[in-house]
């Protein structure tokens, strides 16, 4: 397709724009405005059950739309419902990205234009050109090689960083996906579905950035190796759903 079509149908397509939000009372606006200056689509802020008044912030934006759980359900449910959403009104692409200042709005363009031609569009903060940056904390960037690794032993995606939260999705695409993950262990249980259901996938690289270096994962998984164990139960659960099978008919499995 001529680039002068491709760039009219990128322009007129409808556009969404979706952040998790729990408990960013820090953040949350700062975020939303520098959202609204770089994104001219719908913007829907997914409220998980916030208790420290980021869901007065939320409410104060007119132009935000705001589903609300009213009981904390989880990061993974939070992008769920986001997708969901996406699906359910006819968007065309949708980006996810996060409300903790990690992500750079004025990404946001380069993420709905980037690779048209492929269904997922996935942030790397490992990719060539992401280099300068902050570096994580040691063990979430073991965990992030490992399972990275693990996820490409599968998959075949050649993926540098399978745990990023800012991704551009092609809405149709996500419509045989079966998502119900509801924690950290979402991007798993997503990229074994997106390659059983032959999903294209591209990576972008975005700036590096970790602001909240003591961040908790939840009372059992800010223990490293247990943390580990659930993504790879994660994978497990899912590869038993969603088989793989590698060019020789193989069923893949991770290699430990």
């Amino acid at each position: 397709m001529p680039c002068k079509s491709l760039c009219y149908i990128i322009e007129f397509m409808r556009k969404l724009l979706v952040v998790p939000v729990y408990n960013e009372i820090a953040t949350a606006r700062r975020v939303m405005e520098a959202i609204k200056a770089n994104h001219d689509g719908d913007i829907l802020a997914i409220d998980d059950g916030s208790t420290d008044g980021s869901s007065e912030a939320l409410a104060s934006f007119p132009w935000l739309g705001v589903i609300r759980h009213e009981k904390n359900r989880g990061y993974g449910a939070a992008v769920i419902t986001g997708l969901e959403y996406a699906l359910n009104n006819s968007f065309d692409s949708v980006v996810t990205m996060d409300c903790d200042e990690q992500h750079e709005p004025c990404m946001i363009p380069r993420m709905f234009t980037g690779q048209p031609d492929v269904d997922i569009l996935s942030g790397s903060r490992y990719l060539t050109g992401s280099a300068d940056g902050d570096m994580p904390p040691v063990d979430r960037m073991a965990i992030n090689k490992t399972i990275t690794a693990d996820i490409n032993s599968i998959t075949g995606y050649n993926l540098t960083d399978s745990f990023c939260g800012f991704k551009r999705y092609r809405v149709p695409a996500l419509a045989p996906l079966k998502l119900d993950e509801a924690g950290y262990g979402l991007p798993m249980q997503f990229w074994i579905q997106a390659r059983h259901f032959g999903l294209s996938v591209a990576e972008i690289a975005i700036p590096r950035i970790y602001k909240n270096l003591n961040r908790s994962f939840g009372v059992v998984l800010d223990d490293p190796e247990k943390r580990l164990a659930y993504y790879r139960s994660v994978i497990e659960k899912e590869l038993k759903k969603w088989p793989i099978s590698s060019p020789s008919g193989h069923i893949l499995t991770i290699s430990r």
